[in-house]
């Protein structure tokens, strides 16, 4: 279980997700987040909207891999639209399967025998996370911290970078947000339970965040970027 929380959590890993703001770099810039306060609203928000969508289809995606092998005939599709139709923005979607793509190298370059195109030709980051997290020897529920944790790490390492601020600081930020990433992780994990069992997707999480699809939307029109999205 540690192994593959630290395997598939370290940023070190080369899925792209450092070229991702996650919406923040556009916040910056309209002076939305400006500071350590600002900055803790702005992925306290991001988790409990977005997040947890993330994380319920990451735990979905985890508990259709199964513990043994990739099914062929599983809803990947299904899942894929479902996620989708619950991203409004366009440039969001984009970065999402931009990531899961990348995502998808690295686990198949991890684990080669796996059917990895099953999940489809460019998939979203959650359900490839999910299905990795089972590759890794992980569960639902860790899946989905994974995906909870992925979705306030990434703006927060931008914002070191965007507003030059004090990294101790901002992990020591993150580290109070533990407790909300759990808590996240816990209540989609038990919506993913739920879904797989009775395979109404209504049951999962479709809360919205429009201030970052608003990020997202502009900061594709923008000419100057550090961040793909």
């Amino acid at each position: 279980m540690g192994a593959g929380l630290l395997l598939l959590g370290d940023s070190r890993l080369p899925a792209g997700g450092y070229a991702h703001s996650g919406g923040l770099e556009n916040a910056v810039l309209r002076g939305e987040v400006h500071d350590l306060d600002t900055l803790t609203e702005f992925l306290l928000g991001k988790l409990y909207g977005t997040g947890a969508v993330q994380a319920a289809f990451a735990a979905v995606a985890a508990l259709t891999a199964g513990p043994y092998a990739l099914p062929e005939i599983a809803p990947w599709a299904e899942l894929d639209a479902e996620l989708d139709a619950r991203t409004a923005s366009a440039p969001a979607r984009a970065a999402s399967r931009a990531q899961g793509r990348s995502l998808r190298r690295v686990a198949k370059a991890a684990w080669p025998t796996e059917p990895w195109p099953v999940l489809g030709v460019s998939p979203h980051h959650a359900i490839v996370l999910g299905a990795a997290a089972t590759r890794a020897r992980l569960d639902e529920r860790e899946a989905a911290v994974l995906a909870a944790t992925n979705v306030v790490n990434g703006p927060a390492s931008a914002a070191v970078k965007l507003l030059s601020l004090d990294p101790i600081s901002v992990t020591v930020v993150l580290a109070e947000m533990a407790g909300h990433c759990d808590q996240v992780a816990e209540e989609a994990a038990d919506a993913a339970r739920t879904v797989f069992a009775d395979g109404d997707w209504d049951r999962l999480p479709c809360w919205s965040s429009v201030g970052l699809d608003v990020c997202a939307e502009l900061h594709a029109h923008e000419e100057v970027v550090h961040f793909a999205s």
